[in-house]
């Protein structure tokens, strides 16, 4: 494996803490002795996360709650944490957990115990199986619905506090969990967790919040976000029985002539959204408190950037430019410090094989909106 590298920054501001392998693991003793354990307890690690993919919780199809949150509870208490509470939301329940390990310095662990949906015919294999299978140019992988986003970083991550349990070593800093189960709907009632007074005070004390992510490439590099973007989700509805013009219901589509179609002032209003590159959010205001990457996040990503393999994220991404023709270093600047506004989905009228001569009485946008630093969700969705 390479020597690990800060390879990308997606979020400007945020904070870095330094901790060297010897502040982490101690004497090597101490790191022998730890990893050994990792190697002894694998096979149930890998059975661990098997089992964590064959329960999914999808937010969007209100399936596996509240037993994922109860799951993820069992986990927490599994890995080591002494306190662990299920947090009511007026959504998905959260969870809230702490390690004392006596250190000096508490740092936050954000978890996400939801998935996104899954259409079993898009997958090589079944996506709550957790199958391992050979892949040529790689070796052994998993399949399964939240194998890489997230529950395998976080499975890791609890792999890891269990190895330092079963050795005997404590951590060299004390921990607050603070996990979710709505983070693929947009985390709608996160502040309900993370407000409540004994969750906020625990946060408050830690130095900083990381993520556990898979982020290692195929030659043993491994990436360090230092950040992530905001998120705010909008369903836009045109609707001829809302709007009072248009037709109540689908009518034959020799009626466009004369009567008003919803699925046209859809199109309008997005096009509105941006600008006639089709990229470029247009929206008056948009990027007015948009914070510039300081010096020392400019710094990080200029180091970084030679470091990337542009003709793997194009593989990976299944692309073959980047937009606008924009240079790879461009590109990846753009990718870090620029909000965006997304269309996810789009769909009205009659989709199926074949043509259907109607004219739609509703067609219905979700799009997606990724704020960087100093954009608030609400002044954005003003």
């Amino acid at each position: 494996m390479k020597r690990r590298e800060f390879l990308q920054t997606t979020m400007a501001g945020a904070a870095a803490v330094s901790l060297t392998g010897a502040d982490v693991l101690g004497a090597p003793a101490d790191r022998d002795a730890v990893a050994a354990e990792a190697m002894r307890q694998r096979d149930a690690t890998v059975q661990m996360l098997r089992d964590w993919i064959a329960l999914p919780s999808i937010a969007a199809e209100n399936r596996g709650y509240p037993e994922g949150a109860d799951y993820m509870a069992r986990l927490a208490r599994d890995a080591g944490f002494g306190r662990v509470d299920v947090v009511q939301t007026a959504g998905k329940p959260g969870v809230f957990a702490t390690l004392d390990a006596g250190a000096a310095t508490t740092l936050a662990l954000y978890f996400m115990y939801d998935v996104k949906q899954f259409d079993p015919s898009e997958w090589s294999a079944p996506p709550l199986e957790g199958r391992i299978v050979d892949r040529p140019g790689v070796g052994k992988i998993m399949i399964g619905r939240g194998a890489t986003n997230t529950k395998g970083p976080q499975a890791a991550c609890l792999a890891a506090l269990k190895a330092f349990k079963a050795a005997g070593r404590k951590l060299p800093v004390n921990l607050v969990l603070v996990c979710e189960g709505e983070e693929e709907i947009g985390s709608p009632n996160f502040s309900e967790i993370v407000f409540k007074p004994e969750v906020e005070a625990a946060l408050r004390k830690s130095v900083g919040i990381i993520i556990p992510l898979g982020n290692q490439e195929l030659d043993g590099s491994v990436q360090v976000n230092l950040g992530a973007k905001g998120i705010i989700e909008a369903e836009i509805v045109s609707s001829g029985e809302k709007w009072g013009r248009g037709p109540r219901l689908d009518v034959h589509s020799s009626y466009e002539a004369q009567i008003d179609s919803p699925a046209w002032h859809l199109v309008q209003a997005l096009n509105t959204l941006v600008k006639s590159d089709g990229h470029t959010p247009a929206v008056e205001g948009f990027f007015d408190k948009v914070r510039p990457l300081s010096p020392q996040l400019r710094e990080i990503l200029e180091s970084a950037i030679p470091r990337r393999d542009e003709a793997a994220a194009k593989k990976a991404l299944s692309v073959s430019r980047w937009f606008g023709d924009e240079s790879w270093h461009d590109s990846l600047v753009r990718l870090v410090s620029q909000p965006t506004i997304n269309i996810e989905g789009l769909v009205g009228g009659y989709t199926g094989p074949g043509g259907k001569t109607i004219l739609p009485h509703r067609a219905t946008a979700k799009i997606d909106v990724r704020l960087v630093p100093d954009m608030t969700a609400k002044d954005t969705l003003d």
